[in-house]
């Protein structure tokens, strides 16, 4: 079911609600530049497993509001828009599923709200650390960034203000890859929410080092954690930074995943989580 909630700051976040017979809720959190939809074929396995799903479009993403200000695209925003609703629905049993952005959010959202905890968290492709220099947003080359942040500080950066961008053309196979990955986010987000909400990640990231690591080392819920070997926008070894943390995670490699393993190989994602949910949480319920 599709709903809107005004979230604690007014922002309405676009939200879809589906109970069914499993009394555990998996909560599905996309990545910067996505929206719902990127989780779209897991959240039909599970639906047909009998998992009741939650499935947010972030601030600033999709159909939910996209403010202007900086400031409200800080992670604690997010996740405070995830409680909200989990609160305006009655949700007590869930599991958090991020993807990249999606599972900062998840994590930020442990640390916000230690007596709230999920049973379990998903994180797939996913860093506690911040894996972008400031002048490579996504790992892009300079001048694209810097081109990326031209546009998303000036007012022609509406999705249709860009509907030739497919026709670029460069000779280098790597910057015409970097060209389709923008032409792809400009069609879903705004680009000045990509930039606000990526430059608020690296902000949060570096003045909480401390705080994020010593909250991942006592985290006793069991987290999985789900990597491409093939993800240069979010290397594995930022994985493998997260499964030293954890005490209570396991490491799953997805062989030849690349940045988008949800949406290239959501068939074996929907698996692995699968028999991750059925060993630790199915038989708590």
């Amino acid at each position: 079911m599709e709903k809107r909630i005004a979230s604690f700051d007014g922002t309405k976040i676009y939200y879809l609600y589906n109970k069914n017979r499993v009394p555990l809720t998996l909560v599905f959190l996309h990545g910067v530049g996505g929206n719902w939809t990127v989780w779209k074929k897991e959240i039909n396995y599970f639906q047909k497993q009998g998992f009741s799903t939650l499935a947010v479009d972030l601030r600033g993403h999709g159909l939910s509001d996209a403010p202007e200000e900086f400031d409200r695209y800080q992670l604690d925003y997010f996740s405070r828009d995830v409680h909200q609703i989990l609160q305006t629905e009655k949700i007590k049993k869930f599991v958090l599923v991020g993807h990249s952005l999606g599972g900062g959010v998840a994590i930020n959202y442990c640390i916000r709200y230690p007596k709230k905890l999920p049973m379990a968290q998903i994180l797939v492709e996913t860093t506690c650390l911040y894996p972008f220099d400031h002048t490579r947003l996504l790992n892009l080359k300079p001048y694209l960034n810097h081109f990326l942040r031209f546009i998303a500080e000036h007012k022609l950066t509406r999705r249709d203000h860009f509907f030739h961008f497919k026709e670029a053309d460069l000779s280098a196979e790597g910057i015409r890859r970097d060209l389709h990955l923008i032409s792809h986010l400009i069609h879903l987000t705004p680009l000045r929410t990509l930039v606000k909400a990526l430059d608020n990640v690296e902000k949060y990231a570096f003045n909480n080092n401390k705080k994020i690591h010593d909250a991942l080392r006592h985290l006793t819920i069991p987290v999985l954690i789900i990597s491409g070997d093939e993800d240069f926008r979010v290397p594995i070894k930022y994985s493998l930074v997260l499964k030293k943390l954890i005490c209570n995670s396991e490491l799953k490699v997805i062989q030849g995943g690349c940045h988008l393993v949800t949406v290239t190989r959501a068939e074996e994602v929907s698996r692995i989580m699968h028999n991750f949910l059925l060993y630790n949480c199915l038989n708590a319920l």
